[in-house]
């Protein structure tokens, strides 16, 4: 028990300290490298501790293979894909002069990248939130709540998309800050959101494990 909490803890405050890079990195977007490899950084460390435990029984997949394995990529994945960034080609003017073949293989690749990193975030935090919850070692039905902040982290990046097809060439400026806007949402209730649920969690721990030994 007290190792469950003592993850609980340290894996809350690793995603407590994402959340608020993250709202640093959207009010001081001069920030925005930096801070945003530190919270990848972060939240890696967070999500696998969280995967493995300081103990068999403090991992939220009671350290089960497949659950592992799946909270690995949703920990890992961030920091893959930023550092494939400075490869990836960039749809610059220098691109538009190189030629239309030029053009082509940059969107392709571009393209190719984007379904990519859509998939396997899908899949990997689908797969993670059902582990988790199948798993029960967080209490119920909190152990729901990371397949309820993923849904709310989709639902807040297609929703932008949604409107920016639907709005055409109008109204662009009011959609990006929209976008903006439910994009923070969605970072949040991923990071901070489930941050303070896993201290809550821990300090319910805590209490129970004082009324226990003073019922001894």
């Amino acid at each position: 028990m007290r190792q469950r909490r003592r993850t609980f803890m340290i894996g809350g405050m690793g995603l407590v300290l994402c959340g608020v890079l993250g709202m640093l990195q959207y009010a001081a977007p001069g920030l925005g490298p930096v801070v945003g490899i530190l919270v990848d950084l972060v939240f890696a460390a967070a999500v696998l501790l969280f995967a493995i435990g300081l103990s068999r029984a403090a991992s939220v997949v009671a350290r089960r293979p497949f659950g592992v394995a799946a909270l690995t990529v949703v920990a890992a994945w961030p920091l893959a894909m930023r550092a494939v960034q400075p490869l990836l080609p960039i749809m610059d003017a220098a691109t538009f002069d190189a030629g239309l073949d030029a053009y082509r293989e940059a969107e392709t690749i571009l393209t190719a990248v984007f379904f990519t990193n859509l998939l396997v975030s899908l899949v990997a935090g689908v797969l993670a939130s059902l582990q988790i919850a199948r798993a029960a070692v967080v209490p119920a039905p909190w152990n729901w709540a990371p397949l309820w902040a993923f849904a709310v982290s989709v639902v807040a990046a297609v929703i932008p998309q949604l409107l920016f097809a639907a709005a055409g060439s109008s109204g662009t400026q009011a959609l990006a800050e929209a976008a903006i806007l439910l994009g923070a949402i969605g970072f949040l209730a991923r990071t901070l959101g489930l941050g303070i649920l896993a201290l809550v969690l821990a300090a319910r721990l805590r209490s129970d494990s004082v009324d226990v030994y003073r019922s001894a």
